[in-house]
């Protein structure tokens, strides 16, 4: 296990929905028309047809569009697939502030309000699969207010004894989001060598904690800290104890703590 090193990293954003590839179809035509049009210069008939050549790229770019969303099932704008780790392992703390994580394998209306009442930044929960299949209500409000969401696997000894059990619990991850998740972690949060590789290569960040807390004591803070609580049925933090941990600090977002971003805002008179 290590902290993150932001001197490590990839990003990049897939194309699979069509505000991306609508813009960049329109920024190609645009190049083609400017240059066409320079071209042109002094003959109306030809400058008249590169007009026709763009309104025509532009409608080929709205179709593309639409095409896209229905192949994609509408599910977001950008897919973002992050590579935080230079190498097989696990990220268990950042390079500043605190984020708060949640492993939530239990609960129905309980979980649904509190998800509800959520506001900006949000902790990122770690859903277990067969909790999300018994709650399409909470999935629907999961992706309507775009909270984000790892994938929250078995013990990490039963990577070893079955390696496609990451599969299925992707695939099933996939049937919920439309996309495989950008951070997993197991139960127990133990991971081994065979299941780190494993999503390394599948460029699915595995997340462990700085600490788990259960409830009590309000624990103080530490720079970059990644705070862990659980939501089990055997295991259970209450809501009003995560409410009460989240109200005693400033949670930042998973990406912020681990990037070390500072975000500043200036208000304008």
């Amino acid at each position: 296990m290590f902290p993150f090193d932001k001197t490590h990293y990839t990003i990049c954003f897939l194309p699979n929905q069509a505000p991306f590839s609508c813009l960049l179809i329109l920024l190609m035509s645009g190049v083609f028309y400017s240059y066409n049009a320079e071209a042109g210069a002094g003959n109306p008939s030809g400058e008249g047809a590169n007009l026709k050549k763009f309104l025509l790229l532009s409608v080929f770019a709205l179709f593309t569009a639409w095409v896209l969303v229905q192949s994609a099932g509408g599910k977001g704008p950008l897919v973002p697939v992050f590579r935080m780790a230079p190498e097989p392992g696990v990220l268990v703390k950042g390079s500043q502030g605190a984020a708060l994580t949640v492993d939530v394998s239990f609960g129905d209306s309980d979980v649904r309000d509190w998800i509800a009442g959520l506001e900006a930044p949000y902790p990122l929960l770690f859903a277990d699969p067969e909790w999300l299949g018994r709650s399409p209500e909470i999935v629907e409000l999961l992706v309507e207010k775009n909270i984000p969401v790892g994938l929250l696997g078995a013990e990490g000894d039963r990577y070893k004894e079955d390696p496609k059990l990451l599969d299925a619990g992707i695939g099933a991850f996939e049937s919920h989001f439309g996309r495989k998740p950008l951070y997993f972690r197991t139960a127990d949060e133990r991971f081994p060598d065979s299941l780190k590789k494993q999503l390394y290569e599948l460029e699915i960040n595995a997340l462990g904690s700085t600490r788990r807390w259960e409830g009590g004591k309000i624990p103080k803070e530490k720079p970059g800290e990644i705070l862990s609580v659980r939501h089990h049925r055997d295991a259970r933090t209450a809501v009003k104890e995560i409410e009460r941990l989240r109200a005693s600090r400033e949670f930042l977002s998973i990406e912020d703590v681990l990037f070390g971003m500072e975000v500043k805002q200036k208000s304008i008179p």
